[in-house]
Parts: C-alpha cells; sequence; structure tokens
C-alpha cells in the first residue's frame, strides 16, 4: 500500500492490488500509452524511390511497439475507426491501418513499368521523363516523377498491365461496392494523386501540363484553385513568352521541359479557375417579367472559358487541393456544424461547374492534387475515408522520412506525474479542458468559459513562447533578415482573442510579440472572414486588402510579412498559405481526426533549405516544435528535455538590386552543338559509347494464348488455350543489316548537310562511320542485324552518332557550333534567391550575389579571397543553383552537364568559366575537354575571343593565373 495526498490535504490509502482491470489489457494501455519517438526519421534521400521506413504500431495487432525500421517502400494507406470507446487522452490508436490495395498495385505496376523503361510512351513523353529523370541541376524529388509518372501509365503503359484495378464506391443505399477503378467516378474519368504538403504538387501540376502540350492530347487545360489565394499563385503554370524581363513560368525557371521543345508549350490554352467563380446563374427567383432561367451547360461554359480557351473541346482539369471537389451524400448525414455545413456546399458547388462543363465541352482527364483527399464529417461518407480515386500516395509520413518537410517535435515526456497519461502538452485541449470546473467546459455543442481555458493553457503557451524566444535570438544573431513565425491555432474567435490579448499585452512576459505604435504589427489575430472574403471574390476594404497582403507574405524577404512573428488563428487552414519560416506551433482546440493534425501540422512543415548532405546524400533534418496536436501516426523526433535544439534556418542566398549594373554576370545557354557538313565529314570515336540491340532492350520473342473469360490483374500463362511464340522472323527477312546501315547514314547526311547537290559525296564517308560504328561498338543479342532498321534502334543510332560528328578543319580537327537554346540565349545572375544551411558562407562585394558557398574551406576560401581583391578581376560569382553548364557526353553515351566552379569576368572583359581541382577523378578529363570544346564552340559562333575555360591544379597559384588571363 502507499500514501497518496488528496485535494483536501488528506490521506487516502490505495491498494495497488484493486487496478481498474482494463488497465490490463494490452490494448487499452496502449491507446493510453505516451507517443513514441524515433532516433532519426530522415531514413531515405528526395530523389530515389523510399527503401525503408518506421514502424510505431504493430499493423495486425495495432499496439504500440518499439519502433524500428523495416526495409522497403512504406504501404500506402489510411487510418480508420476500429469502433470501441475512445480514450479521453488520445484517440489515434482506437484507429486502425487500412491499407489502399489498389494504390498499391499501381504503385508495384508502375515501378515495374519504369524498370522496363517505360514501354508503349510516345517519344514526346519519353524525351520528358529521360529530361525528369537525368538531370544534375534542379532535381526533381521522387515524389514528383512518380506521380506524374503514374497519370502518364494510365495512358501510355501497355492495355494488359492496367487490368485488374478496382475500387470500392458507396451505393445510393448507403453500401460499399467494388467496382473497375474506371467507374471509380462518374460522369468523367478522375484520378487523384495524393501529395503531402511541402512536397511539391504545385510542380506536379506543371509536369502534367507539359506532358499534354507536348502530346497534344487535350484541347485545353482547365486550373481549378479552392479560392483566389490559390488561384494567384498558380499564375506560374500559365506558359508564356520566353525573354529576360517577362515573369516566368515554372517550366523554363525548373527547367521542366527539354529547351527544344518549349516552343510547343505555346501552342496549349490554359485558364485559372477559382471555386466561387463556378457559381451557376439563375434568375427563375427573381421578380419581374425578364427572367433567363437556370444558366445552360453551354451557356455556363462559355462564360467561364470562352476568353482563354474558346470553344476548346476534350478538356484536362486540375484540382488543386481537390479535396474540396465532390457531391456530398446528403440524406440521412447527421446534424453537423455550421463550418463543416458551409465547405460541403461549397464541395458541391465545385462538383456541379465541372459537371457543366462536362456537358458542354468533355472533360477528357480531372485530376486532383491534395494532401489530404478524404471525406469530411457531414458529408454522408465515413469521415477519413480517402475518395476512391486516389491512384497515387506520398504521404506525410514518407515525406518526412525522405527529409522533405520539417520533422515535427512533440512532447514525449513531462514531470507531472501521470503515468497513465501522455505528456500534458501532447494533447493540450484535452489536458486544459479536463482542469477547468464543469460549469466553464468546453463539451460538444456546448461552449465553455475563453478567459479560464486560456489562463489554463497559459503555462504551455508561455513555455512555446519562451522556446520560440531562443529561436528568434540565434536567427537575429545570425543575421537573419526574417523572424522565427509561431502560429496558435483554435477552434472559436472568442478563445483567439484572449489568446492574442495575453500574449501581446504589454506586461507579458516576452515583449517580442508586442505591437508598438507607430511600428508596423509583428503579431497578428488572423480573421478568417478576410481570406473567404477575398476567396469568394468579394471586395476588401484598405485595411482588409493590407491584412491579407501581410499574412500572404510570412517571413519573405522584402513583402508586407517579411517581420511577422505570431499569428493567432481559427483554424489556420487556408490553402495557400506557405510561409517557411514557422518553427512552433500550439494547438488549442480539439483535435478528433487524423485529418485535422495533418491539416494543421502541415502549416509549419516546409522547409527552409534544400542542401542535401554529401556524405548521407539526404537533406539535412529541420524542425517544428508542436505543441497540442496529437499527431501519433508519424514519425516524430523526441525533443531533449529542456529546451530541443533549434531548427536549422539558412541563409538567404540572393541577388543584390543594387549591385546588378556593376557585377551582373551573363552567360550563353549552350545545349549542344552541331555542325553543317560542307566538304568532309569526321567522326570522334575515341568516346563512342556500346549500343546493346536485343532483348537486353527490347523484347525479341513474345508468347501468347487467347484470353478466355474475365481475368483480374495481368494476363500469364495460366489458363485454357495453346501457348504460341511470336518473334520478328518475317521483319528479318525483309529488312537486312545492310539496309538499316544506309537508311542510318542517309538520315545523317539529309540532317547534316544543308545543300542537296553535297549529298551525294558526303553520304558514302558517312555511310562508312556508321559501318564502322556498328562493326565495332554495337552488341546484338537475340537479334540479327536488321532488327537496327527498327525506329527505336535508327534513333539510337543516330543520336550517339548524331553528337560525334563533325565538319573538320584542314588539320583535319572537328569543327563546332554551339545549340544555343532558341528562346533563351542567355542565363544571369538576376533572381537568384534561395536558402541555404551551409556553414561555409563569406559575405562578398564583387559579386552580385550577396554570399559565396564553400564546400572545401581551405582551397575555396584562397580563390574566394583572391577573387575578392585581384586587380585582375572586375566580377566573379560562385556557380550554385544559376544554370551555367556546358554539356557533355558519358562514356556510356548518357548526356550530362558539368557546373565549373565560378563564372570570372576579368578586368580585360574576358569571361572565364573556372574550375578549381584538387585529385582528377575519372570523369575529369571528359569534363576538361568538354569545357574547352565549349569555350571554342562559343568563341567561334560569336566571331571573337569572349570566353576562356582554365582549371586551377594549385589554388596558391591562382592570382598569378588569373594575371595571365586578364593579359
Amino acid at each position: 500500500m502507499s500514501a497518496v495526498g488528496n485535494a483536501n490535504g488528506r490521506c487516502r490509502v490505495a491498494e495497488l492490488n484493486t487496478v481498474q482491470p482494463s488497465l490490463m489489457d494490452p490494448k487499452v494501455h496502449a491507446a493510453d500509452a505516451p507517443p513514441s519517438a524515433v532516433s532519426e526519421p530522415i531514413l531515405n534521400g528526395p530523389y530515389a524511390e523510399p527503401d525503408g521506413y518506421w514502424v510505431l504500431v504493430d499493423p495486425v495487432t495495432n499496439i504500440r511497439v518499439e519502433p524500428y525500421v523495416h526495409a522497403g517502400r512504406r504501404p500506402a494507406g489510411y487510418y480508420r475507426d476500429r469502433g470501441g470507446k475512445k480514450s479521453t487522452q488520445s484517440t489515434m490508436l482506437l484507429e486502425e491501418f487500412a491499407p489502399l490495395e489498389t494504390v498499391n498495385e499501381i504503385r508495384r505496376r508502375v515501378r515495374a513499368w519504369r524498370e522496363a523503361d517505360y514501354p508503349g510512351v510516345t517519344q514526346s513523353t519519353r524525351a520528358l521523363i529521360e529530361h525528369w529523370r537525368d538531370r544534375e541541376d534542379r532535381q526533381l524529388f521522387f515524389c514528383q516523377r512518380e506521380a506524374a509518372e503514374t497519370l502518364i501509365w494510365f495512358y501510355e503503359s501497355p492495355a494488359t498491365d492496367r487490368q485488374g484495378l478496382t475500387t470500392e464506391v458507396i451505393t445510393e443505399d448507403g453500401e460499399w461496392i467494388t467496382v473497375p477503378l474506371s467507374e471509380a467516378h462518374a460522369p468523367f474519368m478522375r484520378y487523384c494523386l495524393k501529395m503531402a504538403t511541402g512536397t511539391g504538387k504545385t510542380v506536379v501540376m506543371a509536369m502534367i501540363i507539359a506532358w499534354s502540350a507536348l502530346n497534344r492530347r487535350h484541347g485545353g487545360v482547365i486550373l481549378v484553385a479552392p479560392g483566389r489565394t490559390v488561384k494567384e499563385r498558380l499564375a506560374v503554370l500559365i506558359p508564356r513568352a520566353l525573354n529576360e524581363e517577362a515573369p516566368k513560368d515554372y517550366y523554363t525557371t525548373l527547367n521542366l521541359v527539354p529547351p527544344n521543345r518549349l516552343d510547343d508549350l505555346q501552342s496549349i490554352r490554359v485558364t485559372l479557375l477559382h471555386r466561387q467563380e463556378g457559381a451557376i446563374e439563375d434568375d427563375s427567383q427573381k421578380k419581374g417579367p425578364q427572367k433567363l432561367g437556370r444558366e445552360s451547360p453551354r451557356a455556363f461554359a462559355d462564360r467561364l472559358l470562352k476568353e482563354d480557351l474558346g470553344s476548346a473541346k476534350n478538356l484536362l482539369v486540375l484540382n488543386d487541393e481537390g479535396h474540396h471537389c465532390y457531391r456530398p451524400r446528403l440524406t440521412g448525414a447527421k446534424a453537423i456544424d455550421a463550418e463543416a455545413r458551409k465547405e460541403n456546399e461549397q464541395a458541391g458547388q465545385w462538383i456541379s461547374m465541372l459537371e457543366m462543363i462536362h456537358q458542354a465541352r468533355g472533360i477528357a482527364t480531372c485530376v486532383d492534387l491534395s494532401a489530404t483527399p478524404f471525406y469530411i464529417d457531414g458529408s454522408g461518407y465515413p469521415v477519413g475515408r480517402p475518395f476512391p480515386w486516389v491512384v497515387s500516395d506520398f504521404g506525410l509520413a514518407d515525406a518526412i522520412e525522405s527529409g522533405l518537410v520539417k520533422i515535427p517535435q512533440i512532447p514525449v515526456d513531462d514531470n507531472h506525474g501521470q503515468a497513465n497519461r501522455p505528456a500534458a502538452y501532447f494533447n493540450l485541449w484535452d489536458w486544459v479542458n479536463d482542469q477547468l470546473p464543469a460549469a466553464d467546459k468546453y463539451r460538444p455543442g456546448k461552449s465553455g468559459d475563453p478567459n479560464r481555458l486560456v489562463a489554463h493553457a497559459d503555462p504551455a503557451m508561455t513555455t512555446m513562447i519562451g522556446n520560440w524566444q531562443i529561436e528568434f535570438e540565434k536567427w537575429r544573431d545570425a543575421g537573419h533578415q526574417q523572424p522565427p513565425a509561431l502560429i496558435i491555432v483554435t477552434n472559436t474567435t472568442e478563445i483567439a482573442k484572449v489568446a492574442f490579448d495575453r500574449i501581446t499585452a504589454p506586461d507579458y512576459a516576452f515583449q517580442e510579440f508586442t505591437n508598438e505604435s507607430g511600428k508596423p504589427p509583428v503579431s497578428y489575430q488572423y480573421d478568417t472572414t478576410v481570406f473567404k472574403k477575398s476567396d469568394e471574390g468579394k471586395k476588401l476594404t484598405e485595411h482588409e486588402a493590407e491584412i491579407r497582403a501581410v499574412l500572404n507574405s510570412v517571413g519573405q524577404i522584402g513583402q508586407p510579412g517579411e517581420q511577422v512573428r505570431c499569428v493567432v488563428s481559427v483554424s489556420m487552414l487556408t490553402e495557400g498559405w506557405d510561409a517557411r519560416n514557422v518553427t512552433h506551433i500550439i494547438g488549442l482546440r480539439p483535435f478528433r481526426s487524423r485529418l485535422l493534425c495533418e491539416q494543421v501540422v502541415g502549416r509549419a512543415l516546409r522547409r527552409m533549405s534544400y542542401d542535401v548532405d554529401p556524405v548521407t546524400g539526404r537533406f539535412k533534418p529541420e524542425y517544428a516544435e508542436v505543441y497540442g496536436v496529437p499527431f501519433e501516426v508519424i514519425p516524430v523526433k523526441a525533443g531533449a528535455k529542456g529546451v530541443p535544439p533549434p531548427a536549422p534556418v539558412g541563409t538567404l542566398i540572393r541577388s543584390v538590386p543594387d549591385r546588378r549594373d556593376q557585377y551582373r554576370l551573363s552567360w550563353p545557354i549552350v545545349e549542344g552543338y552541331v555542325t553543317e557538313i560542307r566538304d568532309r565529314v569526321v567522326c570522334n570515336f575515341d568516346n563512342l559509347p556500346t549500343l546493346r540491340v536485343g532483348r537486353l532492350g527490347e523484347p525479341t520473342r513474345i508468347n501468347v494464348k487467347p484470353s478466355v473469360g474475365m481475368r483480374v490483374g495481368r494476363p500469364d500463362r495460366d489458363g485454357p488455350g495453346k501457348l504460341t511464340t511470336h518473334n520478328r522472323n518475317p521483319y528479318y527477312d525483309r529488312v537486312r543489316g545492310k539496309t538499316a546501315i544506309y537508311s542510318a547514314a542517309a538520315t545523317l547526311t539529309n540532317e547534316r548537310v544543308i545543300e542537296p547537290a553535297r549529298r551525294a559525296r558526303i553520304f558514302p564517308m558517312m555511310l562508312e562511320i556508321v559501318r564502322r560504328y556498328v562493326e565495332e561498338f554495337v552488341e546484338f543479342t537475340d537479334a540479327q542485324e536488321g532488327e537496327l532498321g527498327l525506329l527505336k534502334w535508327q534513333n539510337e543510332l543516330i543520336a550517339i552518332l548524331g553528337e560525334n560528328i563533325s565538319e573538320s578543319d584542314l588539320q583535319g580537327e572537328p569543327i563546332f557550333l554551339p545549340r544555343i537554346m532558341k528562346n533563351r540565349e542567355f542565363g544571369n545572375t538576376d533572381g537568384v534567391y534561395y536558402y541555404s544551411d551551409s556553414q561555409d558562407l563569406r559575405a562578398t562585394t564583387r559579386s552580385h550575389i550577396n554570399f559565396c558557398s564553400f564546400d572545401s574551406s581551405l582551397w575555396e576560401n584562397q580563390v574566394f579571397q583572391t577573387l575578392e581583391d585581384s586587380p585582375f578581376v572586375d566580377a566573379y560569382v560562385r556557380n550554385e543553383k544559376l544554370g551555367f553548364v556546358i554539356p557533355y557526353v558519358k562514356p556510356n553515351g548518357a548526356l550530362a552537364r558539368y557546373l565549373p566552379d565560378f563564372v570570372v569576368r576579368m578586368s580585360s572583359g574576358l569571361m572565364v568559366a573556372l574550375e578549381i581541382k584538387g585529385n582528377e577523378r575519372p570523369l575529369d578529363e571528359i569534363k576538361r575537354a568538354a569545357g574547352h570544346k565549349w569555350v571554342s564552340a562559343v568563341n567561334r559562333h560569336y566571331g571573337e575571343r569572349l570566353w576562356a575555360y582554365h582549371i586551377c591544379y594549385d589554388f596558391t597559384r591562382i592570382e598569378d593565373e588569373l594575371k595571365k588571363l586578364a593579359q
């Protein structure tokens, strides 16, 4: 026995053997256990498919286990209520994991299709996919490529690979039935790509538009946003004329389209709508004799689309934040609060708009992009159930484990002395509300006392704000222009006002949030109605417009919201609110669903820096401190007792406007090399790759059999019918190897010899080059030489040789000219803006860019000092995230791009691509040759010696070598 003090100061006797039997139930115990924390949440790199994930809860028993890493890809799925009495301390563990079997199967098939090198795709699609995959600068996240590839797979993979996919939908009677995936949504084809907040959904939308445009698949594109805020930010998806002065779209700024195909984007028509613009006009209830009645589908579509899309049909629709678009099942829906009722009405309006457009113009493909494509309360569907048309899923847990977002740090332990419940600030609402007198408690359908609630929450808020203040000082001491931001999320405006007044009061312990008279505010109480009015297209007052501008630019240098430190709000779920400097969250509201937890936590998870750790190949971890958002089903990192470690801030690297006239540098954008063959053609055979033709790259023997009855999944050898083998022998009988060689030589001659009269003399030389290449460099496996006549191998043969043949000079050396980007001749140092968490940064004085970052502090510091001080240097820039690349071909034939270390303008005006070298690596010789080739081609193109390429092998001699270059 033990003595325990009660509230009256007396002692009572507690019998240890009288513990309630339910506490011995492991499932009940698991529900009341504190959340687990893992040692290192980031397991995977950002650019490759994840190959490991953390397990915190046993997927079979739903009992929490000691966290461990499971090899392979995290299965796609969601958490659903498994029934039973809810624990007052923890709701999430009373949900069970339900795998999304269709998504997991699609993921497996898309992976196999990818590994088979995308059979069935068009040449335009292949060029896009290879461009997205084989980039050394501005690499795309794996989740971005996977999402776009999944959609493409549905249209261009072999039809047999798409058989047998099903999903579950609900009937009018409320029964869930299994149907083919193609019937997941009526009346038009619809897919949903689920991607966590901060993983780049807008980039994926641009990739899909590029795919549609290059293949001319759709008559026009409709981009639909939930409101004006998101609509304004989607303007980057509209292709526009490309020049240095015009605003840039994503296709050029993110290099999403091969430069030689940029012109193809100009032909596609794109329009931007937000959901509120889709209200159907109906004056049938209007008084008076003149009534037009309800708007017809045709009139409705013309009103919305005519200006941008003309009469285009066969449309592609992209729904940003598409979880707002569905048809609620209102029959039998229980009573819901006003916010949920409004959301369901708006969802119905959005889908009605699309249905009207489909009737008039035809929607060929509709794609939703959302982090949370789940049904909400009052929709008539099970709360939290995903849309049946979800086909791709890269959720928040995947994003954390791949380092794409910040890692939430949550309370895992404290000293409140109650071992049978989680840490107090883990579920702050329950912790605070449980302490209130019965008359002041908040219950469903009953509002409590906001003043008492905030008073009991004040210790938690003060603790978090103190944590924030330490972070604030570190940012300030490091010279960061913007502060870290804290947000407090409540469920009523009354609580929000009391909390705001408390932390901004002149006598509050921390004065950093106090707004001073005569100065711009640093703290805001966020009024949801301002954004709602704006997104509805209603006119704002001048003051409301100013607040909207501030809250839309929190943490952005040079914008109205740059210095915002704190925002107190109701919900804080407005899409498009994507501040990256949020480091602390307090949730002072009930959280009874995983969906709401994910939405709120997502407000703080956008990273500041995207620099890859050169040792691990992963992003360096960044953190967000979270109180009161009981999100248990994602990997979270435990903060140390006391003050958790600060989140890496990152330094803003940007172009300095005042230095533009003096230090701006530019360079030609070279995509490759060409020559017009006139008198003599030569080929550089030294670095030609081997071409492997046959079954290693393409099947040459195919087994077929009849399809009998209904099959589930992909067809195989099983079942009735005779197995028959197909091969290409009939083709080989018609096309010989000699024919294929002649064909390739003729194509190369016609492409590279402009004057027809010269072709007869060049063709024999070209034929000999092709013949020699086939004899020495082509390997055939289970295929005859006639295989080369197939377009696939013809194209590869011509591509390889086309990069290595040229006109020769009098000494027999090849003459190359640069292939300059057609729509953008020059790159420059304008518009550089990114964050770096590098510890080796030096402020510059002779560069258009404010900082120079280092990889190797020894030699780079010496070079930096020399470039800053040398009388022979006029301006310089570190070649990082500038887009200055030198193209070259690897030994295996793959196209690659090389980035020299610096771009330097000498006092003589000569431009130098400067490389600093220590140890030689296998590719360095090829890169060196590429650098000299680039300079030779560029100078020949512009007719004078404008550029030089130089490698410094001894950084202690850099001053002498710069002097020679200047002279």
